[in-house]
């Protein structure tokens, strides 16, 4: 962990594993964030995975970045902080009973309180100046009594060897960020760009500095979660799992889906406002525990006009017609929310039925290197070696102009840039349907939809209808041209950059919309308890 800096910035952004050493959509955003914002000062507080993660910064952040704090989660431990402190009974007691509150409660709002009566009298043992350690929670004997309460309720049926080590799993990353809360730096405002972890110390800074606090989803963190960690292999399962056959999943994996379910509780509930990119996400949101009387749309933007040559130099090259090789292009991180093995099962679709087809796979394959070298596998394995490419990071606007459209076969997105950005030069989009892709290929309003269709929409985890949807869009050289020109209209008309920046910049320099004070609204309590 990095020390905190002393200057009071205007906005303290909290990143999780994003900008700056993660290239993509979320950090594209943030550096355009504080690129557009010159007159803005930013503190960086970066929550990540490892540090070997963050050994090299894929953005170069601008001048008005006045500091970056860095915190890993799944980094060990320091020795002191396995050993248990020596507290008195009284002081013990304390965090143990705001800790049995916590875990059964009978409301999430008695939860989100509990929550922070943990946070106080943790607080408090170290303003007295003593400490409690993660060793405490894993060796106290009040701990031990709580644990095994906990697995009497909520895991009967488990080895209480492998509830205390799945609970232990599950708590570390969360010990780590509040363990990292000193750090905090000091700021006129918050602004998380997600939930999860995140969320969590923007709504600890936010308490801690008495100071507005605003979260901002591309994706909605929680959903994202919850399917990941549902096919996750990395979380252990006992063996008899393995012979259920009925329906639902473990109770080690359910402790993390409930533990992101409660992060993006308290986040939303110590938001005074909180923003997602299109209409559809809002109502995830209000299901995930959001207050609807909170919440506020604001798409991503573009400048069109930096994509006018690439726009130009497309342009000129359709209307000579197709050429002797159609280029396909994937922008994107490949791994596996964004399906890349879809795109290369639909790829020996293409190839096959339009030999002219190449597939460019142009993105970062460092950050889950098992996928990029299963996706490569694929295409060894297809025959496929010289039709789908991997090129690694490319400057956008420079290879735009060659490709013919641009494929997205997420499974889960926000507002994709890329797809902005594919739009300002003219190319079309064929995109699965998930977050604001069919507003933003199809249309929002009448008179957004009567600017006409800028690429396809095909279905998760489809290889045929995606290579159905290519094979239409790719059909001619006019078919291109025309849905091209509907992309770069959507965009010129309804994804301005400008005014997208201007609401932020409101946002940052007049906190009136902070006056909308939490009152613990949050869901049903069935959403977080430690497991159903």
């Amino acid at each position: 962990m990095s020390a905190a800096p002393e200057k009071i910035a205007d906005v303290c952004l909290v990143l999780e594993g994003t900008y700056p050493y993660v290239q993509g959509g979320v950090s594209s955003w943030v550096h355009q964030i504080v690129n557009e914002l010159p007159e803005v000062t930013f503190a960086l507080y970066y929550l990540g995975s490892t540090r070997a993660q963050a050994e090299k910064k894929r953005y170069t952040p601008p001048a008005n970045v006045i500091s970056l704090t860095e915190v890993f989660l799944f980094e060990p431990l320091p020795r002191e902080d396995l050993v248990p402190a020596p507290l008195s009974a009284a002081a013990r007691a304390t965090v143990y009973e705001a800790l049995r509150n916590f875990y059964f409660c009978v409301n999430e709002t008695q939860r989100i309180d509990a929550f922070w009566s943990v946070v106080a009298a943790i607080d408090a043992i170290e303003a007295a100046g003593g400490k409690f350690t993660f060793g405490n929670f894993t060796n106290d004997e009040e701990a031990w009594e709580l644990l095994t309460e906990l697995c009497t309720k909520f895991a009967p049926a488990e080895s209480f060897i492998d509830f205390f080590w799945a609970v232990r799993f599950v708590h570390l990353p969360v010990w780590i960020a509040l363990r990292s809360r000193h750090l905090l730096p000091p700021a006129r405002m918050y602004h998380s760009v997600s939930t999860g972890y995140a969320g969590l110390l923007g709504a600890v800074a936010a308490r801690k500095f008495r100071a507005p606090y605003l979260i901002t989803e591309h994706g909605i963190y929680t959903k994202e979660r919850i399917a990941e960690i549902s096919q996750a292999t990395w979380i252990y399962d006992p063996a008899s799992r393995y012979f259920d056959v009925g329906e639902g999943i473990g109770a080690f994996k359910q402790f993390w889906i409930n533990l992101f379910m409660f992060l993006g509780q308290v986040s939303y509930d110590s938001a005074q406002r909180i923003v997602s990119l299109f209409e559809g996400n809002t109502y995830l949101q209000i299901e995930f525990g959001a207050e609807a009387r909170r919440l506020e749309v604001i798409p991503n933007g573009i400048d069109v006009t930096k994509f006018d040559a690439a726009l130009a130099k497309r342009t000129a090259r359709l209307e000579k017609g197709l050429g002797a090789e159609i280029f396909i292009g994937f922008i994107g991180r490949v791994v596996p929310i964004k399906d890349v093995k879809t795109l290369i099962r639909a790829a020996r679709t293409i190839v096959a039925r339009e030999p002219r087809a190449v597939f460019h796979i142009i993105g970062p394959t460092e950050e889950d290197p098992d996928y990029f070298e299963e996706c490569k596998q694929m295409v060894t394995l297809m025959g496929l070696e010289s039709k789908v490419l991997f090129l690694g990071p490319k400057n956008v606007r420079e290879i735009l102009s060659d490709l013919d459209v641009c494929l997205l076969t997420s499974i889960s997105e926000g507002l994709p840039l890329i797809i902005l950005e594919a739009f300002a030069a003219g190319v079309p989009c064929v995109a699965t349907d998930v977050g604001a892709c069919r507003e933003m290929i199809f249309g929002r309003t009448p008179e957004d939809k009567a600017i006409g269709r800028a690429g396809l929409l095909t279905k998760i985890c489809s290889p045929l209808d995606t290579a159905d949807a290519v094979l239409k869009t790719i059909s001619s050289a006019e078919n291109l041209l025309s849905m091209g020109r509907a992309g770069r209209t959507r965009a010129e008309r309804h994804y301005r950059q400008g005014d997208i920046m201007d609401k932020y910049r409101k946002f940052y320099t007049d906190h009136s919309w902070a006056n909308l004070a939490p009152t613990n609204a949050v869901a049903s309590s069935s959403m977080s308890q430690l497991t159903h």
